[in-house]
């Protein structure tokens, strides 16, 4: 697990050489429609996410699933089945400092996308939670990583009782 962060004294690629608007999205309100799109990044990314209670909104943080910096993704899947190697990554992107913080997973590990969940006293904190398949014991765990430290160690691991496929999708719902 590691942190990148953006160099404009580089004029680096790595990540968007500029800063996303801090205003709301340009949304037409009487058409719906979206009037602009920013690339944030130049790499693929998936499934991004903001926390829950600031959909339509503006937010500091987007969660995403991703890959290593310089994965050929046209060849990653066929990497992937032949091999048994993968380079994904859930990132948290924060949108004030431009920094993308990674969390990888390691060979024969295969992700679904980053969850967020809240703390229920103070939702701008909270953790963040992906289901893990190991392709090398064929197991399913969920991770749950601090949300402000992507890039440590996970603060848990629950092992699952069976499989959970790859690609599932799910969201999250606190109790009521």
């Amino acid at each position: 697990m590691h942190r990148i962060n953006q160099n404009p004294a580089r004029n680096s690629w790595e990540l968007a050489i500029s800063r996303p608007a801090k205003e709301i999205p340009p949304i037409n309100p009487e058409t719906g429609k979206v009037t602009k799109i920013q690339q944030l990044l130049n790499r693929h990314c998936e499934f991004p996410s903001v926390p829950g209670h600031l959909v339509g909104q503006a937010s500091r943080f987007t969660y995403l699933s991703t890959f290593a910096l310089g994965t050929d993704i046209g060849k990653e899947l066929l990497n992937a089945i032949c091999s048994k190697s993968s380079s994904e990554a859930i990132a948290r992107y924060d949108h004030k400092t431009d920094n993308l913080t990674e969390a990888f997973f390691g060979e024969h590990r295969y992700l679904s996308e980053p969850i967020y969940a809240p703390e229920p006293n103070n939702p701008d904190r909270g953790w963040v939670l992906t289901v893990v398949y190991d392709g090398k014991v064929d197991s399913s765990e969920v991770w749950i990583f601090d949300s402000e430290q992507l890039d440590e160690e996970p603060v848990c691991k629950l092992e699952l009782p069976s499989v959970i496929p790859h690609s599932f999708h799910g969201t999250w719902k606190a109790a009521s």
